[in-house]
């Protein structure tokens, strides 16, 4: 199956593409505009800066992509094949079985496109072959975790410890 290389949301505004290599330094600077309004509700979610190198080290793993409305790039997430740093190896699952939302992330000025953006993730992974979608978010973050559970996410768990800054929370959605 050959997938469209871009797509429209928000009634055809919004037109979501996969990143090139020179635009990640503009989703990393989404990143760290949603980070600095999370921090200052004191919820904390990405490091920053958020070093492009991280951006460009997940292109290994799977695309980034940007939303734009216009020239204006206004939300990013990056969609993994696999996440064995929060998930761990799966021997026991295909490949493909999963796909692993990562950053997603939307400018102040466009809220509503962050639950386009999850949809389209959803989207992508099952038409990649995905049974499920799996995401972490900072475990000790309510709002972020009610917003995925309205989305239809299911807890699986919690990681921590030495690796981990914070203790991370696990969802997952099963894609149908």
């Amino acid at each position: 199956m050959v997938l469209p290389q871009e797509w429209l949301l928000a009634d055809g505004r919004i037109r979501v593409a996969a990143a090139r290599a020179d635009e990640l330094p503009v989703a990393a600077g989404i990143l760290d505009e949603a980070s600095a309004w999370l921090a200052s509700r004191g919820l904390d979610c990405w490091p920053r800066p958020l070093s492009v190198a991280v951006l460009e080290a997940g292109l290994a793993l799977g695309p980034t992509y940007l939303a734009w409305d216009g020239p204006t790039a206004v939300g990013t997430f990056s969609l993994h094949r696999t996440d064995v740093r929060f998930w761990g190896e799966r021997p026991d699952e295909p490949p493909g079985h999963a796909r692993y939302l990562h950053k997603l992330a939307i400018l102040r000025s466009h809220p509503g496109l962050g639950r386009e953006l999850l949809g389209l993730a959803e989207i992508l992974a099952r038409d990649g072959g995905a049974v499920c979608l799996r995401l972490d978010c900072v475990a000790g973050n309510p709002a972020i975790r009610a917003y995925y559970e309205g989305a239809g996410f299911e807890y699986r768990g919690e990681v921590s410890g030495p690796a981990f800054d914070v203790p991370y929370a696990l969802y997952e959605k099963l894609l149908r």
